[in-house]
């Protein structure tokens, strides 16, 4: 894992009308590291999320996409997916949801074909090519939404309770997935998350987040898939 920063955040605030929801003083996420926003519902996580990947603007403070301000840099848009807690698919068969992003980028037909079967087949769903995506359970959804991000081939995944309502045999499977993904190397993974234990053995480091505050960063405790703790599914943020 490399050590320097590829996102920055100093003196971030983020405010509706009169009332502050996140104010966060320093917290850079370094390059290649998997890195835990841990907290209740209403902690900031969410929030802090859409920031990273500009989908929303701080009300104060900064954030630097490597070392450069992070509002309106199309690099970080084109090396970055954010995957919602809910997600949504387009109506169609789930190939053409996954393919989406690949055709909006024109890469080549050959070439959406080999990352799609790829990423469908890591999260073991090879069989659903022809499925409509509108009648999938909510665990396949949020599994087809993960393979959509990685057909990417992301520089950074920024993922938004990535097990939310999903059933234990998909949660799972997204669990392996990401642990897999950290142990290789090579993507800055973000991703949040109201249960300690699970985030902490799958991150490098885990920073917690209490009413909209960083409270403390503590060292992760990442390990192989088999061996993180069993989880409920999640609540939404």
């Amino acid at each position: 894992m490399r050590s320097e920063a590829i996102l920055s955040v100093r003196d971030l605030g983020f405010s509706y009308g009169t009332r502050e929801i996140l104010s966060i003083p320093e917290l850079d996420v370094r390059a290649g590291e998997t890195l835990a926003l841990v907290g209740p519902n209403g902690s900031g996580k969410t929030t802090l999320l859409k920031l990273l990947n500009d989908l929303i603007r701080p009300s104060s403070g900064s954030i630097l996409f490597e070392g450069r301000p992070a509002a309106g840099d199309p690099g970080l848009r084109l090396r970055s997916v954010y995957v919602h807690q809910s997600p949504f698919l387009l109506a169609g068969t789930v190939y053409r949801n996954v393919a989406y992003g690949l055709r909006v980028r024109r890469v080549p037909e050959p070439e959406i074909r080999r990352r799609v079967e790829a990423s469908l087949d890591l999260l073991g769903l090879a069989g659903f090519k022809r499925r409509d995506a509108k009648r999938l359970s909510g665990g396949e959804t949020q599994r087809i939404a993960l393979a959509r991000a990685l057909a990417l081939e992301p520089e950074l995944l920024l993922l938004d309770e990535p097990t939310a309502q999903t059933d234990r045999a998909s949660g799972e499977r997204i669990r392996t997935v990401l642990a897999d993904l950290a142990t290789r190397g090579g993507t800055t993974i973000v991703f949040s998350s109201h249960d300690a234990a699970f985030a902490e053995a799958l991150a490098d480091r885990a920073a917690f987040l209490e009413e909209g505050r960083l409270v403390r960063i503590e060292p992760g405790r990442r390990r192989y898939a088999a061996d993180l703790p069993s989880q409920a599914p999640e609540s939404p943020v």
